[in-house]
């Protein structure tokens, strides 16, 4: 590295930094849906506004990618903030615009914020591999992806109170604030990389000890998260509660589902990834019957437990991740975390628009049912699967 090199822990920092700001306008959105005049209650345009962001991230993340390989992680970060900075301007101007005009510019915000995101984590990551020996990158990566939870947590519970007490537009000057420090601390923390590792290509991770599985629990635990935060969030109006009610709600549900990730580690080191996945998806199953009800008490428990049981699929990830990252020689922590971001975000992509598709054609109770049945069934077919530990592989070299 130059003389110049971005420190190991200054690049924890701004990638954590990162990270939580991109969450944090994310998770914003979701009270705010049933007073938004473009959305204006409707199922299917809630569910745009969330899956355009993932479809937006998947699209960019190649290209975003080679970028990082070309000319290292410092100009894709900094250029990321141009699209947070458009995002943000966007959300703040249209969040009272009603009609086809306002939805069009909220979905535009909206695309700007994952490629945004694209940048944060392909070249947030890409910082961390190059400024950590290997040893040390799955430890500061999972510290790293830590402040997801933050922004998860803190959006929703934020945002809605905010705009309830200084209007729609608060929690967007908030968002701006917190990119001006993102901003300073991408621009004086982070130097230009040089001799960064070479990438391990994707498609040899890909072929790694239960990569599979990997890729479908992460796809389905974001699944989980993802189809709640557009309908829901319109039901509970519905049932009576305001935006300060629904953050408070949502936030709930992500602070329980953090606390609960650390119990599913400990449960899978004894159980195995699969059965307490199983568990997860079984419990989610329960919280999406009591979301559909037409009573607040059983819809909020039903959000909250969905949120645990998303948590209960997802922590299991993290001891896959390992394994597969650690097949390589040396450890592809890089890669097995933009696989691991692939497939999340692919669960992001579908969930919302199947989820307002089918409350827009069949109405919440059905939706949800329905999304009960399927997670049920997945966590049936996991419990009944038994997978034969296949033996050590030796390392491959990457």
């Amino acid at each position: 590295m130059t003389p110049t090199a971005t420190r190991p822990r200054a690049a924890v920092a701004v990638v954590s930094l990162a990270l939580a700001v991109d969450m944090f306008l994310y998770g914003s959105l979701v009270p705010l849906l049933p007073v938004l005049p473009a959305v204006a209650g409707s199922p299917s345009a809630a569910g745009a506004l969330f899956a355009v962001y993932a479809v937006a991230m998947l699209g960019a993340i190649p290209l975003v990618g080679r970028w990082v390989d070309r000319s290292g992680p410092r100009a894709p970060l900094l250029a990321g903030l141009l699209a947070l900075a458009a995002a943000t301007a966007l959300f703040a101007a249209a969040v009272d615009a009603a009609g086809p005009l306002g939805l069009t510019v909220l979905l535009l915000a909206r695309a700007a914020q994952g490629v945004a995101a694209a940048a944060t984590w392909s070249a947030g990551l890409a910082l961390i591999a190059a400024t950590h020996p290997p040893q040390r990158r799955g430890t500061v990566m999972g510290l790293a992806l830590s402040a997801v939870g933050v922004g998860v947590l803190l959006g929703p519970a934020v945002s809605g109170p905010l705009a309830a007490a200084f209007g729609l537009r608060a929690p967007f000057l908030l968002v701006a604030a917190l990119a001006v420090v993102d901003a300073v601390a991408r621009l004086l923390w982070i130097a230009p990389v040089a001799g960064a590792p070479a990438p391990t290509p994707l498609r040899v991770v890909a072929r790694g000890p239960r990569a599979g599985l990997l890729i479908g629990l992460t796809a389905l635990g974001a699944a989980a998260i993802a189809f709640a935060e557009p309908v829901l969030p319109l039901h509970l109006s519905a049932l009576g509660l305001g935006i300060t009610g629904i953050g408070l709600v949502f936030g709930v549900a992500a602070l329980l589902g953090g606390l609960a990730a650390p119990l599913a580690g400990v449960l899978t080191d004894r159980f195995g990834a699969t059965r307490v996945a199983a568990v997860g998806t079984l419990l989610a199953a329960v919280g999406f019957v009591l979301c559909g009800l037409p009573a607040p008490g059983p819809s909020i428990a039903g959000v909250v437990t969905v949120g645990v049981g998303a948590q209960l699929v997802l922590a299991p990830t993290l001891v896959l991740i390992g394994a597969l990252a650690e097949h390589t020689r040396p450890p592809a922590y890089g890669a097995a975390y933009a696989l691991y971001n692939l497939a999340y975000t692919a669960g992001l992509a579908v969930a919302p628009l199947a989820a307002g598709t089918a409350a827009a054609l069949a109405g919440v109770a059905a939706t949800t049912i329905a999304a009960a049945a399927l997670a049920a069934l997945t966590g049936l077919g996991l419990l009944l699967h038994r997978r034969t530990p296949s033996a050590p592989k030796h390392p491959v070299d990457g």
